[in-house]
């Protein structure tokens, strides 16, 4: 099964809805959208544990399966992210030690896995 990413200025998630979400200087999120009109700025909440991000901070988005929940495609503009902007990131010591590639559009899937004390 082949999940897509959807990008936020076409398409919003359903209130409540379980997801991932991807803003190019923080990284990939597993969350919930929801609409709150009484807020600043956009209506249009991402949510997660880490924190609150917008849609103007989301560039895309995609449903959460729990089956494949250690399988994540990278999102369309996951290459436009940028290490150096975000200075808690562990592979970003200072030095420029990291070489610049372009991932073969095959090879682009994420693979993680974690612990929870139980599912979203």
């Amino acid at each position: 099964m082949t999940r897509q990413w959807q990008t936020t200025s076409k398409k919003l998630p359903n209130e409540g809805q379980k997801i991932y979400y991807f803003c190019d200087f923080l990284g990939i999120f597993r969350g919930e959208y929801h609409f709150s009109k009484n807020s600043y700025g956009s209506p249009h909440k991402f949510i997660s544990k880490h924190g609150i991000l917008d849609s103007d901070d989301v560039s895309h988005w995609m449903i959460y399966d729990h089956s494949l929940k250690d399988m994540v495609p990278l999102p369309p503009d996951y290459i436009k992210a940028d290490i150096n902007r975000n200075s808690q990131c562990l592979i970003n010591s200072g030095e420029d030690m990291i070489d610049n590639y372009e991932l073969p559009q095959q090879q682009r899937q994420f693979n993680f896995t974690y612990i929870t004390a139980g599912d979203i």
